[in-house]
């Protein structure tokens, strides 16, 4: 990066860690600086610590893609109260502040991702609509329209509809979960603390005693096969997760391709391989042999988050200078 060139920061922000980093167009400059999220008590602490550790006195320009619902104000984070603004932080930080949910950034990657581990030998259909849905501290959907040569990407809050069980057993454990919280939406059991709340119904519903309490463990726990009961309950997130990719697919017509990404699913790619996942997203009714015709895949590239991020803020610049 020559001395002329300003860089634009990019963020990554979700409820457990933020990633940032410095980039010139599509091009990223050294490391990603990670930050715990729950350790900040205001946006603009974090950003200034984020600054701090990539050495960046002066920006271009940011965007932040959060984990949360965008309302025209700005974004809250959907799991801890931090609040992003872009007026606020136009002012502190002296350069354009674009605010965007981190899975509609995430989705401008689609197309540039090169790291894909594929669950079938499908091909996407050319032109056709694509989604990307991902558990991780909770439960990103986005879709992606091709249209006049360019992609646009649509978010949403998918992850809080409700979850719809598809056996006797999700039953009895959407009925276990729904005596502990108000609404059973697919985020409930599908992100990292959805795991331990499906995890401790499972045990209820079988009897056991619950030996864990945190996602991790849970998780490697099951791919060793050292718990029945973790096993049984990574084997049903996995089922669960093929029900609402199927869902997502079928709502927004992805004859483009369905992509997983997210914190927790490319940690595992050998356990979904071997799991209910693609059998279950099959499992559509009278509509199984459109979603038969669908691929599946896991993103695998590193910082997904990030460069689907700069591809977003990319767009944004390009249409601000057009206005």
């Amino acid at each position: 990066m020559s001395g002329r060139e300003v860089p634009r920061l990019v963020a990554d922000i979700g409820a457990t860690y933020a990633r940032f980093a410095l980039y010139t167009g599509l091009e990223r400059h050294g490391d990603v600086a990670v930050l715990a999220t729950q350790e900040y008590l205001s946006a603009d602490e974090l950003i200034y610590q984020a600054r701090l550790q990539l050495s960046a006195v002066e920006l271009a320009g940011m965007v932040l893609a959060v984990a949360g619902p965008v309302t025209p104000e700005g974004i809250t984070m959907t799991n801890t109260p931090l609040q992003f603004l872009p007026p606020q932080l136009c002012a502190q930080f002296n350069c354009p502040v674009h605010v965007v949910n981190d899975f509609f950034a995430l989705a401008h990657g689609v197309g540039r991702f090169q790291n894909l581990a594929r669950l079938d030998d499908l091909t996407p259909h050319p032109g056709g609509v694509a989604a990307v849905i991902g558990p991780g501290s909770g439960l990103g959907m986005a879709t992606v329209v091709p249209l006049q040569q360019k992609l646009h990407v649509l978010s949403g809050e998918g992850g809080h509809a409700g979850l719809s069980p598809g056996s006797h057993l999700e039953a009895e454990l959407w009925s276990n979960l729904s005596m502990h919280m108000p609404h059973v939406s697919w985020e409930s059991v599908l992100c990292g603390p959805g795991l331990v709340r499906l995890y401790a119904a499972l045990c209820e519903v079988w009897g056991a005693a619950p030996g864990y309490q945190d996602a991790r463990t849970i998780a490697q726990q099951a791919q060793d096969m050292a718990d029945p009961v973790c096993h049984q309950t990574l084997e049903i997130f996995c089922s669960l997760l093929g029900q609402a990719a199927s869902n997502l697919a079928l709502t927004v017509g992805a004859t483009g391709g369905v992509y997983i990404a997210g914190g927790i699913v490319p940690d595992m790619v050998d356990f979904v391989r071997a799991s209910p996942l693609r059998r279950r997203f099959e499992e559509a009714g009278s509509m199984t042999d459109y979603v038969k015709r669908i691929p599946l895949a896991i993103v695998l590239d590193p910082e997904p988050g990030l460069l689907g991020a700069a591809a977003c803020l990319d767009q944004l610049l390009a249409l601000d200078a057009q206005v």
